[in-house]
């Protein structure tokens, strides 16, 4: 794979400045040991926030001109691909401009390279598809439907590393501007990665790229330059223990100056491993060892171990913040931390008041909008109320379908530099890696434009729609409906976590809303109400749906309340069937009637 350094440049850039970081970078790889270890981390950490500022403005002079590099893009793409089996079948290489292609190429969905992917997974015959081999294949969480493989290469790699590079320059400068000392420039990121499989052919697959973190010094030092926890830390795949790790690392750092996580629930959900085990936390730092009960390869064990030692006067001084409670705990225990990093949009905007509870007034960061097919977007402006994320033009080849037109067949699209303000459209992206007019299933609002790049919205996953009769509910519908909703259970309920699915087996046909809540008081009394409260917001944003309550070819929706920990459990049956941690997002729509049955054993009060 190739190295973090590898940055890829905008269309029509000079290169310059690109080449000499990547000469670097092979420069440090083909060094001697010690050396590539000196040149390594000293290098990186003179050059790297060069590189992501330069990232940045090319990002931004990407959004002045999106029709020429959405143009090179796709040109970049056709000439590439021209030779494949694939390349061939859609005469690649006398198509020149979008209006050609879109004329030459149906949309696409998974199904449509199932039989490729497989046949590739197999033989490892990557040309049927691209001209570049395989380097992974992205395995999707399976949450909403069947598992996919999703092809990546050095080229789809390359378009990830601008977008991140860009995001740690906005997030450098996010910290500069949210504190009033010199941040250390250390962060605490909430991850760890699963082992790697391999296809009959041996290409890797799973849900992230952890084998390069263990063969490459570049990849290693460029974590201790950003992160609190050490390189081996990544690499623990029970997720409790690398939380644990990480939050023992990370409350050594006084200094920290942010969190990061793919999502607001990875947060969430260390903050909870962090009140539940505070105590043996602290113990570990009071003696310098690492709790022996924790589940850790013997080998990282060692590793971490190495690096602690007894910090009597730290421990303490957490230990009297964490007996004073855990309300507003993060900013007590890092008094410079600046912001937390993760995505809070679309299934993640549950978690944000409960995250709240811990990190206080600190400010959330939203910085990123992408898929295992393709990176989307970027947060340029931080500061936004609701996160919105400019399309980055060099990511993909992007065209967009009008909501009112995704029912049809073929339905005819508009470019990136088409969309209207307050519009709603579904994604379609074509990528370096192989897939071609490709809808995402993404539904997006335009809500502005900047510069000349559309600014979006996350809206919902069009596999996520409550759609009886064809009126189309969507996930946020839902989620507002039962925040109007949870007060009339008593002043203190909290909504813990929901889900749904569709009742066919009776008529008329309903919603089935699954709610855990916490609440102090009786709850069973007031559910008709919390119901009730349900359908008139449903009915209020959605016509369709209140039309169809009037014919009663709709009945009311269904509000069933399950024990605490019901969704611990459900996602645990997730993780066991091969979803990842770090890109589990809870279904807000279930089908699988194994995990509709576990809710449904763990029913304690319905209407």
């Amino acid at each position: 794979m190739r190295s973090p350094l590898s940055i890829y440049p905008a269309p029509g850039e000079t290169l310059t400045f690109y080449f000499e970081v990547n000469i670097v970078a092979n420069l440090i790889q083909n060094s001697t040991h010690k050396l590539a270890d000196w040149l390594s981390f000293n290098l990186l950490k003179l050059l790297l926030p060069a590189v992501s500022q330069r990232s940045l403005k090319s990002l931004q002079k990407d959004t002045q001109n999106p029709a020429s590099v959405q143009q090179k893009v796709l040109q970049t793409i056709l000439k590439r691909q021209q030779e494949t089996d694939y390349g061939k079948k859609y005469n690649f290489a006398n198509l020149h401009s979008g209006d050609e292609f879109r004329k030459a190429h149906p949309l696409t969905t998974y199904e449509d390279y199932r039989s490729i992917i497989e046949n590739i997974a197999n033989t490892g015959n990557f040309s049927q598809l691209v001209a570049e081999p395989i380097i992974l294949f992205q395995e999707t969480a399976g949450t909403t439907g069947q598992t996919k493989l999703i092809p990546r290469t050095k080229s789809l790699f390359d378009t990830y590393q601008k977008s991140f590079q860009a995001v740690a320059a906005l997030t450098e400068r996010y910290a500069w501007k949210n504190q009033t000392n010199s941040p250390s420039g250390l962060g605490l990121a909430f991850a760890n990665a699963q082992p790697l499989k391999h296809t009959p052919s041996g290409i890797p697959k799973g849900t992230g790229t952890s084998g390069g973190i263990r063969q490459s010094k570049l990849t290693q030092n460029l974590i201790k330059l950003k992160f609190s926890s050490p390189p081996s830390l990544f690499l623990i795949s029970n997720y409790t223990s690398a939380y644990y790790c990480h939050l023992l690392f990370g409350l050594l750092e006084t200094n920290l100056s942010y969190i990061s996580a793919n999502f607001a629930s990875n947060v969430l959900q260390a903050l909870q491993i962090l009140e539940e085990y505070w105590s043996q936390i602290v113990d570990d730092i009071q003696s310098g060892q690492i709790n022996p009960n924790l589940d850790i390869d013997d080998l990282i064990r060692q590793e971490l171990q190495a690096l602690l030692q007894p910090n009597p006067e730290r421990a303490q001084t957490l230990k009297d913040k964490f007996e004073q409670g855990f309300a507003g705990i993060i900013p007590k225990i890092w008094p410079q931390l600046s912001h937390i990093q993760c995505i809070t949009t679309g299934a993640m905007q549950i978690y944000k008041e409960r995250l709240q509870f811990y990190t206080g007034d600190l400010p959330i960061f939203s910085h990123g909008y992408g898929a295992s097919e393709s990176w989307i977007g970027v947060n340029l402006q931080p500061e936004r109320e609701n996160p919105a994320y400019a399309i980055a033009p060099h990511a993909a080849f992007f065209e967009f379908i009008p909501l009112d037109r995704g029912e049809v067949d073929n339905p005819s699209t508009v470019d990136l530099m088409s969309l209207s303000v307050g519009e709603r459209y579904e994604i379609v992206v074509t990528t370096l890696a192989g897939l071609y007019r490709y809808r995402l299933g993404d539904i997006v609002q335009c809500v502005g434009y900047y510069n000349r790049t559309p600014i979006v919205e996350f809206l919902y996953r069009q596999g996520s729609l409550l759609n009886l009769y064809n009126e189309k509910v969507s996930e946020q519908t839902i989620f507002s409906a039962l925040t109007q909703a949870i007060p009339c259970l008593g002043e203190n309920a909290k909504l813990i976590d929901y889900t749904t699915q569709m009742q066919f087996s009776s008529q008329p046909w309903c919603y089935i809303i699954y709610a855990e809540v916490d609440s102090p008081g009786e709850i069973s009394s007031h559910l008709s109400q919390c119901q009730n409260q349900i359908e008139c917001s449903i009915r209020e944003v959605n016509k369709s749906y209140q039309k169809l309550r009037e014919a009663n070819r709709i009945d009311l929706p269904k509000v069933k309340l399950v024990q605490r920990g019901s969704f611990d459990l459900l996602k645990s049956q997730f993780l066991k069937r091969g979803s990842s941690e770090n890109q589990f997002k809870m279904p807000r729509l279930l089908k699988n009637p194994d995990m509709v049955n576990l809710l449904e054993d763990r029913v304690v009060c319905e209407v």
